[in-house]
Parts: C-alpha cells; structure tokens; sequence
C-alpha cells in the first residue's frame, strides 16, 4: 500500500512539474518571437486564404502550391472558422474588403482598410493563455489576421516569389532582401 502511494505520489509530482514547464513555456512564448517560433514547429498552425469571395488552401494568386520551410504550418485544413490560426485576406484593392463578410468578426476595421494605399498591409495577431478540463489544461492560443493588396504583389514582384513574401508575412518574419529581389524590373 505505501509503495503504491509512493508510486502515485512520484506521478503527480511528475505531473505537477511537467504542467508548471509546459505552462511556463506557453507563457514566454508569448513575448519572446524565438520561442514563439519554436511554439510554432510543435504546434503548426491551421491556416485559410480568402481572395475574390472563396476560401481556399493555395489561393490563385499562387504559381505553385505554396511551401513551409520553416514548418509552422500545419499540412490539414482547418474543420470550422475557430480552428483557424492564420487567416490571409487577399485583396484586389483595399476597396475590395467591402466583399470579405468576415472582416467584423476577425477584428479588422473595413473603413480603415478600404483607405488604406495599394500595397499597404495590415497585420494583428492576439496570443492569449486559455484553460480547461484536460489532462494539460492550459493551452496558447494564437490568432493572427493578415490583409494583403494582391493585385499590387502581382503588379510588383515576381510570380515565382509571391508564395514566399505571403507566407514570410503570414509567420510575421518579413524579409526585404526577398522583396528588392523578387521586385519586376
């Protein structure tokens, strides 16, 4: 009998100090863009493109299926609008934000964006530590809203480089060495 209280005794403390790590890491990984990424790899995140009324995996302003070098995205497609980590509105014109009917529930402001310049983006992201009756019962949930102009990344870049900057902005890791190669001549 004492052995087997010792036993379960071990195995809640194991349990205690895994929840204290895993918790701990959820929250540095909010301010701290190296772990964050890190959070990412282990948790891909869902991800849906909206471009001229439809939803897609792989929009048509694509060449090419986009890729993942850097492994935070997840290979399934999201099952419902809350399992969405990542969403990328692609825009002809900022005028165009007038047709995502989404744009109120995803926390973007369609009259500030409708004014916005061609080529102009807009990005927000929201990390909050959520819990619940789990085994692991906090968990990170992060939320990202991307708004691109892509009738100007057709007309600026290079259609070869266009799954790249997109997805570059998608991970918040822009690069512009990318972007002054990749520019049409």
């Amino acid at each position: 009998m004492r052995r087997t209280l010792k036993v379960i005794g071990y195995g809640a403390g194991l349990y205690l100090v895994f929840l204290v790590l895993a918790s701990g890491f959820s929250a540095l990984s909010t301010n701290n863009k190296s772990l964050a990424s890190l959070e990412r790899r282990l948790n891909p995140a869902q991800f849906v493109f909206w471009q001229r009324g439809e939803f897609f995996r792989n929009p048509p302003l694509f060449k090419s299926v986009m890729s993942d070098p850097k492994g935070q995205l997840s290979q399934d497609g999201p099952k419902d609008a809350p399992d969405v980590d990542i969403w990328v509105v692609l825009l002809e014109g900022p005028k165009d934000i007038a047709n995502f009917a989404m744009a109120s529930q995803l926390g973007l402001k369609p009259q500030k964006i409708a004014q916005l310049e061609p080529g102009e983006s807009v990005y927000s992201q929201s990390v909050a530590l959520h819990g619940r009756l789990h085994p692991i019962p906090f968990f990170l949930v992060r939320k990202s809203v991307l708004v691109m102009d892509a009738k100007y990344l057709r007309e600026t870049y290079k259609t070869e480089c266009l799954d790249e900057i997109v997805y570059r902005a998608m991970i918040d890791q822009r690069d512009k060495e990318l972007d002054n190669h990749c520019e049409l001549s």
